[in-house]
């Protein structure tokens, strides 16, 4: 009995912790109170919906880069840039599927220094374009509101959980 008990715990002790990941606050040090959020060249409607995720998500205030509230760290993104790719074509070579994606990526900063980035943050959906062009356009502004919330999560996950 007493070899069950110890080997039980020795196995507690060698577990990875990845149950872990995303219940504690990431890699915003336990010292930040406010996060600024900083965004270059991206709509205030992405801006804005990005602050209203990570409000929702994080244990600590989310504030935008205009507010004059002392911030104890910034959450800078970098340019998003959309693409739209070729990948399926129909018998007389014309497009039948694009695929759109959104790429990007996040930076924590303090005190002037990058203390974080997230890599390569990547989301993408496939769109049918064989329809006329009214319903292709709209099906690209569904899609692309879809993978900026794809993007959001995402890059949720990457900062709540550091990898």
């Amino acid at each position: 009995m007493k070899r069950l008990i110890v080997l039980s715990l020795c196995l507690m002790l060698s577990s990875c912790g990845y149950h872990l990941m995303g219940m504690g606050r990431g890699v915003v040090p336990a010292d930040v109170d406010v996060v600024r959020v900083i965004g270059n060249d991206h709509s205030d409607q992405f801006i804005s919906n990005w602050i209203a995720y990570l409000r929702d998500n994080a244990t600590y205030e989310v504030i935008p880069a205009a507010s004059e509230k002392e911030a104890g760290a910034e959450l800078r993104l970098g340019r998003l840039s959309e693409s739209l790719t070729p990948i399926t074509y129909d018998t007389s070579g014309i497009v039948t599927v694009d695929r759109m994606t959104l790429s990007g990526e996040v930076s924590l900063w303090q005190n002037g220094e990058r203390i974080w980035n997230s890599g390569a943050i990547s989301s993408y959906e496939d769109i049918d374009v064989s329809g006329g062009p009214t319903t292709i356009e709209s099906a690209k502004t569904r899609i692309r509101s879809d993978l900026e919330t794809q993007w959001m999560r995402q890059a949720w996950l990457k900062l709540s959980s550091g990898f």
